[in-house]
């Protein structure tokens, strides 16, 4: 392969990344989310089956009969559509590969922490939020986890009694390495509650 060709390959995934993490991008990465998950907790399923609603409804997207509200956890002050863009343009203007320079962008260092604990606290807020106090009984909350520096879910982690009076229909996460299902009541989709303080890592 040439150069020209690599550089085309590499510009064309920078754009693939902008894309996917604009605004415009948004109900994309949440069906991402979803597709990701049910790959991950060994379910079947038709990528048709997930559907993003209308950006007014508290569902982000339907699955069946999953009505999921999707959160991302990130590291503070995540600087990602500067950095997306920051990188296309420096890889548009380049005319051979010794001439792309990334952008250096200083972004803060998260103190350690341990997931379940964010998805807990997130949950929590989330929970006391105007915003889903009619709605959370009737949704199935999820976190997709990217925040760096945070320790992986064990499955000794999970207390239900922890979820159980903030009010949601099921909670669940996923991050680059595991999906777990931190919570289920009585009237969340079948599949969640058949993986109910489950935690699935990626291989296994």
């Amino acid at each position: 392969m040439s150069d020209s060709n690599i550089l085309e390959s590499i510009l064309c995934a920078a754009r693939e990344d902008l894309d996917f993490f604009s605004n415009s991008g948004k109900e994309t990465r949440e069906r991402w989310v979803i597709s990701k998950f049910l790959k991950i907790i060994n379910y079947s399923f038709e990528e048709a089956e997930i559907s993003s609603l209308e950006q007014a409804s508290k569902v982000d997207v339907e699955f069946r009969d999953a009505r999921f509200q999707i959160k991302e956890i990130t590291n503070p002050k995540l600087l990602r559509g500067k950095k997306t863009k920051s990188t296309y343009n420096a890889i548009k203007v380049a005319e051979k590969l010794e001439d792309i320079e990334l952008p250096s962008i200083a972004e803060d260092v998260p103190k350690l922490a341990k997931m379940y604990d964010l998805v807990f606290v997130e949950t929590k807020k989330l929970s006391e939020s105007e915003t889903y106090k009619a709605s959370k009984h009737h949704l199935d909350l999820i976190f997709y986890i990217t925040r760096t520096r945070a320790s992986l879910i064990r499955v000794e982690d999970i207390n239900i009694k922890d979820f159980s009076s903030l009010g949601w229909r099921s909670v669940t996460c996923l991050n680059g390495k595991q999906a777990a299902v931190l919570y289920t009541n009585s009237d969340a989709p079948y599949f969640l509650k058949e993986c109910s303080g489950m935690v699935v890592d990626i291989g296994n």
